[in-house]
């Protein structure tokens, strides 16, 4: 057999799950960091929701500092977006992450000194979503222009895995450390895992290659002449007259939207539902919460993976499976009253949380010019912003009738969408 006909073979046949970790090593370095940067995010998961849940024994509480977390986003995002395209996408993430890492150092201190109050955790709230408005457009942003758009759905698989992989420990690892050693201490971790993200940040390159290699386009230049001299709001308004040209995009925003608002009430509103429905003291709350995103994180794992493992096609089909295995889950969730039957719902639960994340962002990313990827993911944060009021909203539905009856309405309303997708969407079925 001719040598360069067996490699064409070989590389059309080879596994390509990992093709984006090893071909771009500024994408190996990116993961690396933000593996620090979700693990405290994921440990916050819990010992957040479990102190307001603990100080006030109240949904309205859990609730209200996702809403406090949520609020800057509505009015910064779009101008987080507009730095994300005009400045060292790089840049903003590391200064996002040093924000994050100094809130809960003080933190940590609040609980060593016994004064931490629901205000506190409310503040936190508000300045780390300020900071977030900021950093999450830049990360989002990031991976097109670190792996190209060749390699978009295998790196934002791989991106989702690598987030998942830390959902198997750290809330488990949390929960556990909140049982032995106390709230403070698991803080003080947070704090230590931010860190490190700020520094493995340093080894992404400011301008990656693909991104120097795409402005050189003729129509980038066009759109970057003058940029110096332009204000933020005529940057904001361009984003919003490109969404306004981009039906498809315009579309799966909007269908993102309704998703967001209705998927993310079960990460917020969990530490109450298992201290309410799963567990009989506020010990044994901490470790089967931990346990509980842990195994959702083991199937959101393997979900991710085999999104990374697939060509481009079929994902229009395939984000609407995801939702509705999503609200499948969450219906049999809600009805579940034994903490190991929840044990393997919650996996099915996790499988379809990475479709629809990973399968979300890639089609929103590969719809948009990278021009404005910073801009577009400004507003799927301000989606996720108003997801923050659907959760108080259910939360307090679950503080009038209990937590299974705000999950299971959530789980049918997924449901709903899914089938409205399915059925009138015939464009968003048919997307590649």
């Amino acid at each position: 057999m001719d040598r360069s006909v067996g490699a064409e073979f070989t590389t059309a046949r080879r596994f390509r799950t990992f093709d984006s970790l090893i071909e771009v090593p500024a994408f190996r370095w990116y993961l690396l960091s933000m593996m620090g940067n979700w693990s405290a995010m994921q440990m916050q998961q819990v010992v957040r929701g479990l102190l307001a849940f603990q100080l006030t024994d109240s949904y309205a509480a859990l609730g209200g500092v996702a809403l406090a977390n949520a609020i800057p986003r509505l009015f910064l995002a779009l101008v987080g977006g507009v730095v994300a395209d005009r400045t060292s996408r790089r840049r903003v993430l590391q200064v996002g992450q040093t924000v994050s890492a100094i809130l809960t150092i003080a933190t940590a201190a609040l609980l060593f000194t016994d004064q931490l109050r629901i205000e506190h955790l409310y503040a936190t709230a508000v300045l780390q979503g300020i900071a977030m408005s900021f950093s999450m457009p830049a990360r989002q942003a990031m991976i097109p222009e670190l792996v190209g758009e060749e390699r978009l759905t295998n790196a934002f698989g791989l991106n989702a895995s690598g987030m998942n992989t830390m959902r198997l420990f750290a809330p488990a690892a949390a929960g556990v450390l909140i049982a032995l050693v106390g709230f403070g201490w698991v803080y003080t971790l947070m704090s230590l895992l931010f860190v490190l993200a700020v520094v493995g940040m340093f080894k992404v390159p400011e301008r990656p290659a693909t991104s120097a290699a795409a402005s050189t386009a003729p129509e980038l230049q066009r759109g970057r002449r003058g940029r110096g001299t332009r204000r933020g709001v005529a940057d904001m308004a361009e984003g919003f007259r490109y969404l306004g040209r981009n039906h498809t995009l315009l579309m799966l925003l909007i269908v993102h939207l309704f998703v967001v608002v209705l998927s993310l009430t079960f990460q917020r509103l969990a530490p109450g539902f298992v201290s309410e429905v799963l567990a009989v003291n506020d010990n044994q709350a901490a470790w089967r919460l931990g346990v509980i995103l842990t195994v959702m994180g083991g199937g959101a794992l393997l979900g991710s993976l085999a999104i990374a493992s697939l060509p481009n096609r079929g994902r229009g089909r395939l984000m609407i499976a995801s939702i509705a295995l999503f609200g499948a889950a969450l219906l049999a969730f809600a009805i579940s009253e034994s903490f190991w039957v929840s044990l393997g719902i919650v996996f099915i639960l996790g499988i379809g949380q990475a479709g629809r994340q990973s399968l979300s962002q890639i089609l929103i990313q590969s719809h948009t010019e990278n021009e404005y990827r910073g801009r577009i993911s400004s507003i799927m944060m301000m989606e996720m912003g108003l997801e923050s009021f659907g959760t108080f909203a259910i939360a307090l539905i679950a503080a009038a009738f209990g937590a299974q009856v705000a999950f299971g309405g959530v789980a049918v309303a997924l449901l709903v969408v899914a089938l409205v997708v399915a059925v009138f969407l015939p464009a968003y079925r048919r997307l590649e």
